[in-house]
């Protein structure tokens, strides 16, 4: 059945709207979202005190990190609902760059994972060290609540201990002065959790409870028991071999949706410059 002029222009001006709202209420609710996390985060350091030594100390604090994306999603979703509000060819424009910039740092995050985990001499390279920021945070374990929740959810997450790309990375812990064995007898006796590992280490079945004093001296028990108590492969290990083993289906499926997104845009781009040219006539 054939669509007349007319149906067709009433067709354009509800999908014209559909897209104008959609856009609209969906950035209205990531803004007042965004703005609300970033408040909370903010408070939560300011009670906290926290204090930036180093820059490793910012991406490694999860309130510092939503901090950071509640500041940009709120920007970001700001202009996305004043330009449909406003019917504004500008900010859209500006909306669409936005989005575009964003795809391209998501490309450019996937590409850099790659590279690490693919090619050590490439990480040399381009002085590329990921589980140098997983050894600070081992230092700092003890020191930062959220920190310790973020490590120990880290190491539970993957199925690892420690920061390094070996499968001994339960060793990485002692480089915490708290789970280091090289301590006095008497400081052993005051320190319980010298030689160990904490109880996200542990392994964990459907089973059973995880008990919290699990990770007990693991570091100088025999080899036979530590495996069967903990994981031993450091996180940056478990987390390469993640991706090797399933580097083909990844990589496969990573081009056929950029592909895809990549030609969405395109069109989606064209068609918005195409309804601009015709309101500038």
């Amino acid at each position: 059945m054939l669509i007349s002029g007319q149906d067709s222009l009433e067709v354009n001006i509800i999908l014209k709207y559909m897209f104008k709202y959609v856009l609209y209420f969906f950035n209205k609710s990531v803004c007042i979202g965004a703005f609300t996390m970033m408040g909370l985060m903010i408070y939560a350091l300011v009670v906290k005190e926290k204090k930036l030594i180093d820059v490793y100390d910012f991406f490694l604090d999860p309130a510092c990190i939503l901090c950071l994306f509640g500041c940009v999603a709120f920007f970001a979703s700001l202009v996305g609902w004043w330009g449909p509000l406003r019917e504004n060819v500008g900010v859209l424009t500006a909306y669409v760059w936005m989005m575009t910039i964003f795809f391209f740092v998501q490309i450019a995050f996937v590409i850099i994972i790659f590279v690490a985990v693919y090619s050590p001499e490439a990480q040399k390279a381009l002085h590329m060290y990921p589980d140098v920021a997983l050894n600070k945070a081992i230092i700092k374990y003890t020191e930062d609540d959220d920190l310790r929740d973020f490590v120990n959810n880290f190491q539970e997450t993957f199925e690892c201990c420690g920061a390094s790309d070996n499968d001994e990375g339960y060793k990485d812990w002692t480089k915490n002065e708290y789970y280091n064995c090289s301590v006095s007898e008497l400081q052993k006796k005051s320190n319980t959790i010298s030689c160990s590992v904490p109880y996200s280490c542990c392994l964990r079945s459907e089973s059973r409870v995880v008990d919290s004093a699990c990770g007990l001296n693991m570091q100088i028990v025999n080899a036979t028991v530590r495996a069967q108590t903990i994981y031993t492969q450091g996180c940056f290990k478990r987390i390469a071999d993640i991706m090797r083993s399933n580097g083909l289906y990844v990589g496969i499926t990573l081009l056929f949706v950029l592909t895809w997104m990549a030609q969405k845009l395109r069109d989606q781009i064209k068609a918005q410059r195409q309804k601009w040219n015709q309101r500038l006539r």
